[in-house]
């Protein structure tokens, strides 16, 4: 993995420039799309892999989908939003290799609010937020992320994982309650 830590600044020019490259297999190219695209990217690996590892495994194997697949891209002004979506495939297909979901699961109509106050994330850090979204149930976290993060609704995220509507519903309203949960445990206004 190429370490990308800092932020590729590129002109709109510039950046059609490399796309052109990589469409031209140019090693040099590739890679400055990788180092452009790896903040942004990474953070999404991040939300469905369990380490860094694993999200720079995932993020490698995305890119190497994006080089495979970049002659076809043709959107001037929207390379983020495409890698984005390739990204977010790859992190699937991760999680799908790693987990099975079930197909459908009971919902519990009786369910309490699971809004979660504000006094809850008074002192808490982006990455304590972050570690407690990686402890909850793989599933439940994977729907969470597609539909808090990437916007997908209930319907695309059964497409996409090959479960039922009421399950991924389910799984964001599990995921909602285990936060609020483990969010008042930790907050420091209840210690």
């Amino acid at each position: 993995m190429i370490a990308a830590t800092d932020q590729t600044i590129l002109s709109s020019d510039e950046l059609m420039q490399v796309i052109r490259g990589c469409q031209q297999q140019h090693m040099a190219s590739q890679e400055q799309l990788y180092k452009y695209c790896y903040p942004a990217m990474i953070r999404i690996c991040l939300r469905y892999a369990a380490d860094m590892d694993t999200a720079g495994l995932i993020y490698n194997n995305a890119m190497l989908r994006v080089f495979k697949h970049i002659g076809h891209y043709e959107e001037e002004g929207k390379l983020m939003a495409w890698v984005k979506t390739i990204v977010v495939n790859c992190c699937l297909d991760h999680v799908k290799q790693r987990q099975r979901f079930p197909d459908t699961v009971s919902l519990d109509t009786s369910e309490e609010s699971a809004s979660i106050p504000a006094q809850a994330l008074n002192g808490l850090s982006a990455q304590d937020v972050y570690r407690i979204i990686q402890s909850l149930p793989k599933a439940t976290a994977v729907v969470f992320n597609l539909y808090v993060y990437e916007g997908f609704n209930h319907r695309e995220i059964g497409q996409l994982l090959g479960i039922a509507e009421g399950s991924s519903k389910w799984h964001l309203s599990e995921a909602r309650r285990l936060l609020k949960e483990k969010l008042m445990y930790l907050s420091p206004s209840k210690k």
